[in-house]
């Protein structure tokens, strides 16, 4: 219940979500299938590095939980780390994100998400070429500069950290399609529109691209 009413959807064109019955599901990302990296620092360990799935007995990876739920509903769900497929999939799931960390490690001196992780947008885009309608589901304990991702994406999912409650998110993404649950997560902070200093507390108005509350639903 707290993973699925903390989804917070920042996109949603053309109505991509929810996931349909019937629709062939193509799951992307190493994140995808990490219950580590769902979770964040201070998890097992102190940064939360070093784990594997079968370190969480009873958790569900987001792409468990969309397996599940997808054969629940009459969903066909496959994975790929890669983005990788040879019939071309009605709709592509992209999770991706921050990589665990706890205390000084996680200090950063830009929010540019994408200052560290150029091989998101990439996949992003890649399915964006194709005509694929894609969804991302961005893993990260605070806002990000992700304007390159959002306009990528057809729709954008911050789950935060969801922890071992994959399920959870997969209840919200196929919302309508063998569940009822609509998202009710609201942004706690200004979410940026510029890659600010976080040093910077006197960031104008402008450089915020959704404010404090918002979310959208289905």
């Amino acid at each position: 219940q707290a993973v699925r009413e903390s989804l917070v959807l920042l996109k949603n064109n053309n109505q991509i979500l929810p996931l349909r019955k019937g629709q062939n599901v193509l799951v992307a990302g190493k994140a995808a299938d990490d219950i580590g990296q769902q979770s964040g620092g201070w998890t097992i360990t102190w940064q939360g590095t070093g784990n594997t799935n079968n370190d969480f007995p009873g958790g569900q990876s987001i792409l468990d939980g969309l397996q599940t739920t997808g054969k629940e509903v009459g969903a066909s769900v496959s994975y790929s780390a890669s983005g990788d497929y040879d019939a071309a999939p009605d709709v592509a799931i992209v999770v991706f994100g921050e990589t665990p960390y706890a205390e000084g490690q996680g200090d950063i001196d830009s929010l540019n998400y994408g200052a560290a992780d150029t091989t998101s947008v990439a996949l992003l885009r890649k399915f964006q070429a194709a005509g694929i309608p894609t969804v991302s589901v961005f893993l990260t304990g605070r806002p990000m500069w992700v304007n390159a991702e959002l306009n990528a994406s057809d729709a954008f999912v911050v789950a935060w950290l969801p922890g071992t409650e994959g399920l959870g998110v997969a209840d919200v993404l196929f919302a309508g399609s063998g569940s009822d649950f609509d998202f009710k997560g609201r942004l706690s902070f200004n979410w940026p529109a510029i890659d600010l200093n976080p040093n910077d507390a006197d960031a104008p108005i402008d450089s915020v691209l959704f404010p404090f509350g918002y979310g959208l639903t289905l």
